[in-house]
């Protein structure tokens, strides 16, 4: 288990958000990225140079109040911090759905958009790194987890729905690990079971899935 990072290539959050057309045109207007492809009520989004899934440093699912709601008090995303070529000046912006983005300016010969951190709250930091560190064998940097591509930071706070289900907010719903192809999930699933931790493979292995220390679901996909 301690070496599935090393076939991992970038990690993508993907974002619950009411309205989904209000969102995209900040992502694409104030954050200066574009739609790869859409799907039903996802939408992938990159850099302007993005063509695939493989380019991707957000998803945003549309999920209707019908049967998601606001988060009370605190969200578990606290900020994504992205590098772009785009800009020539830092800022940080926030979503209408009330997520807060940071943009770093990169030079960089393409228009590729980096995903540098992922910064989340939770009530629980030691839990939460331990879920990384002991569980996947990757370092601790003070409250962050350190990966090839990028960080994942934890701030300590309080709120009503920091370990709510996924599919009941407005919030973070999943961070995404794209896999290399010759990473056999299955095998990997059988040293979770060492761990004691639940998950779920597809038939195909081509994903498996398990929920972190607040219920923010991880995914290994190819």
């Amino acid at each position: 288990m301690k070496t599935i990072f090393e076939n991992v290539s970038r990690m993508v959050p993907v974002v619950r958000v009411n309205n989904r057309d209000l969102n995209l045109a900040f992502y694409k207007e104030v954050l200066g990225l574009k739609v790869i492809s859409e799907e039903n009520a996802l939408a992938i989004l990159g850099g302007k140079s993005a063509k695939n899934m493989d380019d991707a440093v957000l998803i945003i699912e549309e999920s209707p109040s019908m049967r998601t709601r606001a988060v009370t008090g605190v969200k578990k995303l606290k900020k994504i911090v992205l590098a772009s070529p785009e800009f020539t000046e830092g800022f940080e912006a926030t979503s209408p759905e009330g997520d807060l983005f940071e943009i770093v300016p990169i030079q960089s010969d393409t228009s590729d958009v980096i995903l540098r951190d992922i910064q989340l709250h939770t009530a629980n930091i030691a839990a939460c790194l331990a879920f990384y560190t002991k569980g996947f064998g990757l370092s601790r940097q003070d409250k962050s987890v350190a990966l090839p591509f990028g960080t994942i930071s934890y701030t300590e706070a309080e709120g009503a729905d920091l370990m709510t289900k996924p599919e009941e907010v407005w919030d973070v719903e999943v961070i995404e690990f794209k896999v290399a192809p010759e990473v056999d999930l299955k095998q990997i699933s059988q040293q979770l079971d060492d761990l004691g931790l639940p998950y779920y493979v597809d038939k195909k292995g081509k994903i498996l899935t398990l929920h972190d220390a607040q219920n923010i679901e991880v995914w290994f996909a190819k």
